[in-house]
C-alpha cells in the first residue's frame, strides 16, 4: 500500500493525492452525513434532502421546516437578518431554483416547484425620485403559496403573489398577484386558462 501511494504520488504530484484522499475519506464517512448536518445547521432539521452545491447566504433567519422536503442540487437561498420562510410536509424544490427571501415566504404541503424558478419577494423601487434608481430602497411583500401547487420550470414568482391551493402554473409563467384555488394558469403576464375540476 505504501510503495502503491508513493508511485501515485511519483507520477501525479501530492496535490492531486491529497484530492483523491479527500474524495475517498468523503466517500467513506458518506457525503449524506455532510449534507444533513447542513440541513441542520441552516433550516435547524434533519428532515430536509438536500442536493449538492446548495448556497445559503445567511444562517440567521426564520425557519419553520415541514417533514420529508427536497431541495435539488444548485438550490440558491437569499437570506435577510428579518427574513422568514416557511415550507409545508412533502414539498420540493427541483434544480437551480432560487429563493430571495427578504421578509416572508410561505409554501405549504405537496408542492412542486420547477427548476429554474425564481421566489422573490423583494424587488426595486424605479419610481422616479429624484435620484438615480439603484439608490432607492427595495419594496418587499409577502409571497404566500397554498397546498398541492404545481409550478411549472422556468417561473418567476412575484412580491406580494398568493396562489391558492391546487394551481397549476405553466411553465415560464411571470405570476403576480391572486391565483384563485383549482384553476390553471399561464404566460407572460400571468393569465387564467382554465380549471382544474
Amino acid at each position: 500500500m505504501i510503495k502503491k501511494s508513493i508511485s501515485f504520488i511519483k507520477k501525479y504530484g501530492y496535490v492531486f493525492f491529497l484530492i483523491k484522499s479527500i474524495e475517498l475519506i468523503a466517500k467513506f464517512f458518506n457525503f449524506n452525513i455532510i449534507l444533513k448536518l447542513k440541513g441542520l445547521f441552516y433550516f435547524k432539521t434533519f428532515n430536509i434532502k438536500l442536493g449538492k452545491n446548495i448556497l445559503i447566504n445567511n444562517s440567521i433567519f426564520i425557519s419553520k421546516i415541514g417533514k420529508n422536503i427536497t431541495f435539488y442540487p444548485n438550490t440558491i437561498f437569499e437570506f435577510g437578518i428579518d427574513s422568514e420562510f416557511i415550507i409545508g410536509d412533502n414539498t420540493l424544490l427541483s434544480y437551480g431554483v432560487i429563493v430571495s427571501c427578504n421578509k416572508k415566504i410561505s409554501i405549504g404541503n405537496d408542492c412542486q416547484i420547477g427548476e429554474y424558478t425564481s421566489l422573490r419577494d423583494t424587488t426595486h423601487d424605479y419610481s422616479d425620485n429624484g435620484i438615480p434608481m439603484k439608490y432607492n430602497l427595495d419594496i418587499s411583500k409577502e409571497i404566500i403559496i397554498g397546498n398541492n401547487v404545481w409550478i411549472g420550470r422556468g417561473c418567476i414568482i412575484m412580491p406580494g403573489t398568493i396562489i391558492e391551493d391546487g394551481v397549476v402554473v405553466g411553465a415560464n409563467s411571470i405570476v403576480k398577484g391572486h391565483l384563485i384555488a383549482n384553476n390553471v394558469y399561464a404566460g407572460s403576464p400571468i393569465k387564467f386558462i382554465k380549471s382544474r375540476i
